[in-house]
């Protein structure tokens, strides 16, 4: 399958899919492993019969899935007879820097109100839970074989020591762990704090990022670490992982500046979007 193309929507899944390997006891610890570290849902909190999989399975059903159609270029749901190929209409006047940007998830409803405990530092399972079912969505529809590296959206950091952590890093750690992919965590660094893109309209959240984002490309990890320079980026293909899409205007200007850099493609990957970004 082609990076571009996209297999059966999860929202077609009737309970959560296999755990992922990258967690856990050995099988033959499961059972002591339950007993001592029960797990429950991250969402309703009932005990999970099957052990890593997040999810019970009425709240995973539940989940506000995108599914198919979806813009081809910014991920938006578009409708079964749209002709979306250069675009939707949330963003076909739209310039990106980035090549492709896709979410599983409408950031409403329980998306929303887990995406905001994790926030709020409710981080671990979290983590996980999300970091899964974005995995899921980017290994179905094969654009985890796209990247060759993983970068996180950086946080300022004042917000950084305030909020004591970086959520859009510890989902891309989960990406990375699980796709095997070179972990870039201070690859963008945001040079200047900026206002809370949240109360902002569309045209005021490109002028509150422009600018704000810079490349380190001697901070590449992994396989990468002893390249320095705009060589570590050249012809290289990043995927850009955050929390959630709106309009877009916070992962063109990373996109921007790692193009400028060198970089070949870069990808964008968020657990969710919202479900109407205008300007």
């Amino acid at each position: 399958m082609s990076p571009g193309s996209a297999s059966s929507s999860p929202s077609a899944c009737p309970c959560p899919p296999e755990a992922s390997p990258r967690a856990g006891p050995a099988p033959a610890l499961e059972p002591f492993w339950r007993l001592v570290f029960p797990e429950s849902c991250v969402a309703c909190g009932v005990p999970l019969e099957r052990p890593r999989r997040h999810f019970c399975a009425a709240c995973y059903r539940a989940l506000p899935w995108i599914g198919e159609p979806a813009c081809p270029r910014c991920g938006h749901a578009v409708g079964p007879h749209a002709r979306a190929e250069a675009g939707c209409a949330a963003c076909r006047n739209r310039r990106f820097a980035f090549a492709r940007a896709v979410a599983p998830l409408r950031y409403e409803g329980a998306a929303r109100e887990l995406i905001l405990k994790f926030k709020l530092g409710r981080r671990a399972p979290l983590a996980h839970a999300l970091g899964a079912v974005l995995g899921d969505f980017l290994a179905e529809s094969g654009l985890s074989r796209a990247a060759d590296l993983v970068a996180p959206v950086p946080l300022h950091w004042r917000r950084r020591l305030s909020r004591g952590f970086n959520q859009a890093m510890l989902l891309a750690r989960e990406l990375a762990l699980r796709f095997g992919l070179p972990l870039a965590p201070r690859l963008l660094v945001r040079r200047r704090a900026t206002e809370t893109q949240t109360t902002l309209s569309g045209p005021r959240r490109g002028a509150n990022v422009r600018g704000a984002f810079a490349v380190r490309a001697a901070r590449i990890g992994g396989p990468l670490a002893r390249l320095a320079g705009r060589s570590a980026l050249l012809g290289r293909r990043v995927l850009v992982v955050d929390d959630v899409f709106t309009t877009g205007a916070t992962v063109h200007e990373c996109a921007r500046v790692l193009r400028e850099g060198g970089a070949a493609e870069v990808l964008v990957a968020t657990v969710a979007r919202t479900p109407h970004a205008s300007g």
